[in-house]
């Protein structure tokens, strides 16, 4: 006997936190009568595609959809020789493709075979996997792993992040990711087809973090250490780094007016210390995810697993002074298991609810942003909207990044790049709330 599909359970569990939500919000009527049951909703969970190997980055552009390669695998800087490693390679995947997903099927054709090449990394500007480095992990410039990517319609520029590094093999059955020193944001230009460094380490500098003075030496000039995420806001380009836990922005004009213009001019915004309305000075780590709306810019922290806005002025630059409000709490990291929440990425959908992606366990968070009322997540009573583990089966399935159409539609990418012997290449998976019924 099969056992049987994960989706019903998912549904109705969706369904009583939608109903419960709404509940809560719905009020009492004047005249005392019981107040009207909300609609129930059940979440309908689909493949859209296993072409792409491992993707860790979605971004729409247009009606397509577009999905980055991290890459198959990391052990010992990439895959042996024989298996097609993709790294930094950018899909064009077909959003109109996608099937119910059923616990132990196997995806059809349609679905295994949704995306189409649309830009592979160019070894001038990329620093791809040295594969004549013997032992491996002696290629210390390799740009991997990638994460992040948004295009920006104005620029007509696709923007990735790659912090770099390699995993080494310590001892048997085990790796160690050892960080490299050439972590860089990089752009595509569809008007001419060609990639850009928007800003790259200078690996000779020894690992100092930045490594230069933006104000004395020219770009680029290496401000993040470890860059895990990118936000287009008007003429600015805001990006995150979670090992020196940084925000910074630059200024696309340049890039705008000219697809061939340098490096372009950027500034600090903040670091660790952040002023929060109501708690004075506090102190986050590991700046990881960005989203934006209602002239407000979200900050998600992967170490201190916490959410908080700062205002922005009509052109897009932070009102001054920064004064921060905290929007939800995850659970912080722990010294002696080594985890958190692990917030990668987050979201925001039409109707101004925020999904929020907690790699590990790998779940789907969604809210609605206020001040007033702290999602908070460390609360066994709260919910999460998606339990993707527990859909797939896979209690290690790690998802990282999230992004939310114009139709409400939720994208998550997953994959195991240390299956690759295994055919496992990783899938892009849509989730979207619809009426019971439907």
């Amino acid at each position: 006997m099969p056992r049987p599909s994960l989706l019903l359970a998912l549904s109705f569990a969706a369904a009583g936190c939608a109903a419960e939500r709404a509940a809560s919000t719905a009020g009492t009527p004047a005249d005392g009568a019981t107040p009207a049951a909300p609609p129930s909703t059940r979440v309908v969970v689909e493949r859209v595609t296993t072409k792409v190997p491992f993707p860790r980055g979605l971004a729409l552009m247009g009606d397509e959809l577009l999905v980055l390669c991290r890459g198959r695998v990391r052990e010992y800087g990439g895959v042996s020789a024989s298996v097609e490693d993709q790294a930094g390679t950018l899909y064009k995947v077909n959003p109109a493709v996608g099937e119910p997903f059923v616990a132990g099927s196997d995806p059809s054709d349609a679905v295994k075979e949704n995306g189409t090449l649309f830009a592979a990394p160019d070894p001038t500007v990329f620093r791809l996997w040295d594969r004549t480095a013997n032992p491996p992990w002696n290629d210390r410039l390799t740009d991997r792993p990638y994460c992040g990517l948004r295009y920006d319609p104005r620029t007509q520029n696709v923007f990735l992040c790659a912090f770099s590094g390699i995993d080494k093999k310590s001892e048997p059955g085990k790796s160690q990711f050892s960080k490299n020193l050439s972590d860089a944001l990089l752009r595509y230009d569809t008007r001419t087809g060609k990639w850009h460094e928007v800003e790259r380490h200078d690996v000779e500098a020894g690992g100092n973090y930045p490594h230069n003075d933006p104000n004395l030496a020219k770009p680029p000039h290496g401000w993040l250490n470890g860059p895990d995420n990118c936000l287009v806001v008007g003429r600015w380009l805001y990006a995150v780094a979670k090992d020196n836990s940084r925000l910074v922005r630059y200024d696309l004009a340049p890039i705008e007016a000219d697809p061939a213009a340098g490096a372009p001019p950027s500034f600090f915004v903040l670091d660790e210390k952040v002023m929060v309305e109501g708690e004075g000075l506090v102190e986050f780590r590991g700046h990881s995810a960005l989203a934006q709306r209602d002239g407000q810019l979200y900050i998600a922290f992967r170490t201190s697993s916490q959410i908080v806005r700062i205002p922005l002025d009509a052109e897009g630059l932070p009102v001054q002074p920064i004064v921060a409000q905290r929007v939800a709490r995850f659970q912080p990291y722990d010294a002696a298991t080594g985890k958190s929440a692990n917030l990668t990425d987050m979201a925001f959908g039409p109707n101004g609810d925020l999904f929020v992606i907690s790699a590990s366990p790998s779940r789907v968070h969604r809210f609605r942003p206020d001040p007033a009322q702290v999602y908070d997540a460390t609360d066994p009573k709260t919910p999460a909207w998606l339990e993707l583990a527990q859909l797939t089966g896979n209690p290690k399935m790690k998802s990282e990044n999230v992004l939310v159409d114009p139709r409400g539609r939720v994208y998550v990418t997953s994959g195991d790049a240390y299956d690759f012997q295994n055919g496992a290449g990783g899938v892009v998976w849509r989730a979207t709330e619809q009426p019971a019924g439907s």
